[in-house]
């Protein structure tokens, strides 16, 4: 979020955004993939309605109650939450206010002691971990030239 001044929103999201042409009286639409609950579909620009003008439960298929007609356009766009605090072991705040995701403001910053994901630290990054601190077999830690990483 270049630019952006104060404490990123979280989760962050991201959209899988498809189009598809409909062809003669065509029900069934293969996505990408999708979470169920959080999918919108649209058809020729008209926001449709779960379990009223289609369904979405297998995570892979959208299946409309009314045929669509040849060259309709079907939009399908899916949303992917990402809460950084446990999909990418961003810890968690603890203190007197109780156990928190990434945004608390308690005394104790706790998270894991296996870094298992890439991880680069840019040119222009100041990055900080407490120790002790092991790399997963099979995971990169790269610190590049001019960016910072301290251990305490």
């Amino acid at each position: 979020m270049a630019g952006y001044i104060g404490t990123v929103p979280a989760p962050q999201a991201t959209q899988i955004r498809q189009t598809f042409t409909a062809t003669a009286s065509q029900t069934t639409f293969g996505t990408a993939g999708y979470t169920v609950g959080f999918i919108d579909v649209f058809l020729n620009g008209v926001k449709l309605i779960d379990s009223t003008d289609y369904t979405a439960t297998n995570g892979s298929e959208v299946v409309l109650t009314t045929g669509a007609a040849v060259g309709d356009l079907l939009h399908v766009i899916a949303f992917t939450a990402d809460d950084t605090a446990s999909s990418m072991g961003g810890g968690k705040f603890k203190g007197d206010r109780g156990t928190f995701g990434s945004g608390g403001a308690d005394i104790f910053r706790v998270h894991e002691q296996e870094l298992n994901t890439d991880v680069t630290i840019d040119a222009t990054e100041n990055a900080l971990a407490s120790g002790p601190l092991t790399v997963a077999s099979g995971v990169t830690l790269t610190v590049t030239t001019g960016g910072n990483l301290s251990i305490v």
